[in-house]
């Protein structure tokens, strides 16, 4: 068995352009009957709007990419924005922490990510975890498939399929306890 193959990754499959993992309807169904959206809401990488089309409240989408869903194209590490009491979205993995640092600087109650569970460990990121306000990781009891460009069946119609696990991590603003561990 390759490394690649261990880790998840697919051995005959580039990464997509772009990181386009679009959110699962019901990962995000499931986030939505444990924790509250306080609006108006932010999501800062929407795609096609997987996330913010099934929140009920105020929310302001925007991507780099266009995508058919948002505001285009927006650098959401390069520009300035106002304050949202909630920041949401499903960060490219590779920005995952620069997304949270600056998701904290303008949230004024929560910041709520997608994201695969290994996003705890690592050197820089595990000390930044650390040293946020995590309050909650709502980790998937089943595996979650991540849209790979949106779109839930490869190109032979096959239903997508994923070894990683992923959860939902919940900072919130003024929380100084440590993270708790809920499974959803």
């Amino acid at each position: 068995m390759k490394g690649c193959s261990i880790a998840g990754m697919s051995i005959t499959r580039d990464r997509i352009q772009d990181d386009f993992y679009a959110t699962p309807k019901e990962s995000v169904l499931a986030l939505l009957r444990v924790e509250e959206i306080i609006y108006p809401a932010l999501e800062p990488a929407c795609g096609n709007g997987a996330i913010a089309k099934l929140l009920s409240g105020e929310v302001f989408a925007s991507d780099l990419i266009n995508r058919g869903y948002g505001v285009h194209p927006v650098d959401f590490l390069i520009r300035d924005f106002p304050l949202f009491k909630t920041v949401i979205t499903n960060p490219p993995f590779n920005l995952f922490q620069e997304f949270a640092e600056k998701a904290l600087k303008i949230a004024t109650c929560k910041v709520i990510f997608f994201g695969k569970l290994q996003a705890l460990e690592g050197k820089r990121r595990g000390t930044f975890m650390q040293n946020s306000p995590l309050r909650t990781v709502y980790v998937f009891k089943t595996r979650q498939n991540p849209l790979r460009n949106g779109s839930a069946t490869d190109e032979n119609g096959k239903k997508w399929a994923s070894t990683m696990a992923f959860a939902w991590y919940v900072w919130e603003i003024g929380y100084t306890g440590k993270p708790q561990i809920e499974w959803i």
